[in-house]
């Protein structure tokens, strides 16, 4: 078989699983009233009306989470107004309103549509009103509910939606605005929160087009996926405002639609496309988006180069925010960022900031094309597009920056990463089944370290043994090719990476030269729920083994030790990371016999810090001069410095987490910050509070902690953190086991050293 055909087997996913369908626009347009503007912010909680819970039996179209197959949303046309004032109630909210055009595929007499804590006005006695285009007659509504549950608007008729017929669905509403500050509104609809701004159809692979009319006050700017094309002066309410009509967005999932609204300026690029880098007035005039300016364009013309397929839009928004929680999210035409990962301060911003500021750039223009242009047809596939965007988006990264090597980082901060969790027992496949993923809660539980790292690392790997043209070709064309040969098909090797948890560890014998494969556990007596129908067997060709986890004989690994003394330079630094990293993956699970330290809430620990102490004493003499001039930090305030996470006003709601964990990190205060999340329940950050507060959890103690929790907490559950919290419990479990084993011979040793 030619090897384009392989990459067919593998790359043919995209075609069943990725809606394949590229933008267009529609030509139709239905003009907007204003009676009853509309707004946005981080748009997480509002009010709803009419919750009424379904009475009506399991069965029931509403009570599933999945739309039916009957209705397709052509385009909608969307105002809303984001209020930065409080009303009489004290409430920050929004107002708007909204018409979706929607095809009717198969004859039905009801209309599901998400709807999400919106309160929605009533229309003639009904929460939507419905009228048909052309010559058709649109049926009469005989009912309309809202279902809590599955969070949907439920429009039931009298008679018939007729197949082949376009209709449009008009609706009015209220909603609260989320972490209002009175300054910037801005809205996050991924994965599942544009049913909160407008009702939609919001799944992804239900792309439309959309229009979109911003209302807001004069002197502040107004920014959406698509240009602006229109702005007017008004007076609305006795309130002196602009509306601002932007130009139709290409055909996108509704996920992708973004809405801020600021007193932002920016810095211009205009060349083939308009580029701008939006922030706070003082970081603009400071220079501090120069960086993201530079690199966007050249970054931009080589994904077009990289993917055959030129920059499908007319401008490149993206936006510094102040306090935004995710690092970023690809907005189709604006790209929202938290400050620290767009902005740039060439004298202050270390190396390190620099580099990741230009990959996660990178990351984000990546999806423009694969994502956003080709958009995956259900959350069970988001292994594909955000693991991907990272793979590539070292590529982009090294194209603008190539003296920094930037493609070998996917080494430590993917491959290595995402090992450590999916070592586990509670790990699971990068693919999940449709019918696996529905809820809300477990779509947010995809986006997580096994779909990002893993997703890239074996793409990574796919890239490796096709070599880089073969793999683009893959993404490109279906034509057929030859070069490669392979054992089997990509397919039936890449299902074994997708479809099962985990990864191998090959055990050589450089004596006999028998090679052997076994799942790796960190714990090797951990139990297995889930089956694999690969029965956890990869295909691992032997000329591939260097991006895999090697067990050789200890004489090997002395003869590796000392290669490494003489002359280190001789192995590639990928692989002496490789090494690096299986050998404390390998001790961990006591396959080698080395030591890592996990002693922190033991009695090792105070040996362990007159060990360390003993040698960054005189580093420390050493650079005295550098430190005279610091200023005083007060201990004892641990606990005021948790308080203030609660406080958006002292710290800022998206480094609340990184303050929580990082004193987590001091041993004498992890229960501290443990004692404070378990009490506060700060759960909406829960998965990353819990991965960075346990990772040195290694005590009967803290394991009966983490036990208690979840005891405490299992009628309420805890969503998209479920599978953090069972990492977080067998991690502890392995560290119990590995402490138990090896605290004897580390004390020794660190007594000795320590003399």
């Amino acid at each position: 078989m030619a090897i384009l055909n392989y990459c067919q087997h593998f790359f043919i996913l995209s075609i069943l699983v990725w809606s394949l369908v590229y933008f267009r626009i529609c030509a139709m347009c239905v003009g907007c009233t204003f009676l009853g503007m509309a707004s946005l912010p981080t748009i997480v909680g509002l009010w709803t009306v009419q919750l009424l819970p379904s009475t009506e039996a399991p069965a029931e179209p509403w009570n599933e989470y999945r739309l039916p197959d009957t209705l397709v949303p052509d385009y909608y046309n969307i105002m809303l107004w984001p209020q930065l004032q409080p009303n009489v109630h004290g409430l920050f909210v929004f107002t708007g309103n909204s018409s979706v055009v929607f095809k009717c595929l198969r004859e039905t007499a009801l209309i599901l549509i998400h709807s999400n804590k919106l309160n929605l006005t009533s229309i003639d006695g009904y929460l939507a009103k419905l009228s048909a285009l052309g010559t058709s007659v649109a049926p009469s509504i005989h009912k309309t509910l809202m279902q809590e549950m599955t969070q949907y608007l439920v429009i039931q008729l009298k008679g018939k939606l007729k197949a082949g017929e376009f209709y449009e669905l008009y609706t009015e509403f209220v909603g609260e605005l989320a972490d209002v500050a009175g300054i910037v509104a801005t809205s996050q609809m991924h994965s599942t929160h544009a049913r909160k701004t407008f009702p939609c159809f919001d799944e992804p692979a239900m792309r439309a087009v959309f229009y979109i009319t911003l209302i807001h006050n004069r002197g502040t700017v107004a920014l959406s996926n698509g240009m602006e094309i229109k702005k007017v002066d008004t007076v609305l309410d006795g309130q002196p405002v602009t509306v601002t009509t932007f130009e139709p967005t290409k055909n996108m999932s509704s996920y992708l639609l973004a809405l801020v609204v600021s007193d932002y300026t920016n810095v211009t690029s205009a060349n083939d496309t308009l580029i701008r880098i939006w922030a706070r007035k003082k970081a603009i005039e400071d220079g501090h988006g120069d960086y993201a300016l530079n690199i966007t364009g050249p970054i931009l013309k080589f994904f077009e180069k990289y993917y055959s397929v030129p920059y499908p839009l007319s401008k490149s928004d993206q936006i510094a925010l102040p306090d935004f929680y995710f690092g970023a999210m690809e907005n189709w035409g604006l790209v929202t960022y938290k400050e620290t990962n767009l902005l740039y301060q060439g004298f202050i911003s270390s190396n390190a900031n620099k580099e990741r500021t230009a990959t996660i750039i990178a990351h984000e223009l990546a999806h423009m094309w694969f994502g956003n242009l080709v958009t995956l047809k259900w959350w069970n596939e988001v292994w594909l597009n955000e693991g991907f965007a990272p793979y590539v988006s070292y590529l982009g990264a090294d194209f603008v920056e190539p003296s920094w090597n930037v493609k070998d980082l996917i080494i430590l901060k993917d491959v290595h990463r995402v090992s450590a969790v999916d070592a586990l027992a509670s790990s699971h496949p990068l693919s999940s089944k449709e019918e696996d993923i529905i809820k809300p809660e477990q779509i947010t539980e995809q986006f997580d370290t096994v779909s990002y790292s893993k997703g890239a690392s074996v793409l990574r790997m796919l890239s490796d043994f096709l070599t880089e043209p073969v793999f683009v070709q893959g993404l490109n064309t279906v034509d057929d090719k030859s070069g490669t040969v392979l054992p089997l098909s990509v397919k039936e090797i890449m299902d074994r990476w997708v479809l099962q948890m985990g990864f191998p560890v090959v055990t050589v014998n450089t004596t006999t030269g028998h090679v052997s494969q076994m799942h790796f556990l960190l714990d090797p007596e951990s139990s297995i729920q889930r089956p694999s129908p690969f029965n956890y067997e990869w295909i691992v060709p032997i000329n591939w083994m260097k991006v895999n986890m090697i067990v050789f004989s200890y004489t090997n690994w002395e003869r590796l030790l000392n290669q490494l003394t003489e002359n280190h330079e001789v192995i590639p630094v990928i692989n002496r990371a490789q090494i690096v990293d299986d050998a404390f993956k390998l001790q961990s699970a006591l396959n080698l016999d080395y030591f890592y330290l996990m002693f922190t809430q033991t009695d090792v620990y105070e040996i362990l810090q007159n060990y360390t102490r003993k040698h960054v004493t005189p580093l420390f003499y050493y650079f005295k001069i550098i430190t005279e001039d610091w200023s005083h930090v007060p201990t004892g305030h641990t606990d005021q410095y948790l308080g203030y996470t609660l406080d958006a006003a002292m710290i800022r709601k998206q480094d609340a987490t990184s303050v929580i964990v990082y004193i987590a990190s001091n041993p004498d205060d992890q229960t501290l910050a443990w004692n404070f999340v378990r009490r506060t329940g700060r759960i909406q950050t829960f998965t990353d509070l819990i991965r960075g507060i346990t990772k040195t959890f290694s005590t009967e103690s803290e394991l009966e902690k983490l036990l208690q929790f979840k005891s405490d907490n299992s009628e309420t559950g805890f969503g998209s953190g479920t599978a953090a919290l069972e990492q977080a419990i067998e991690k502890t479990k392995a560290n119990i086991k590995w402490v138990a084993e090896n605290q004897r011979e580390v004390t020794e040793w660190l007594v000795a050293e320590s003399a």
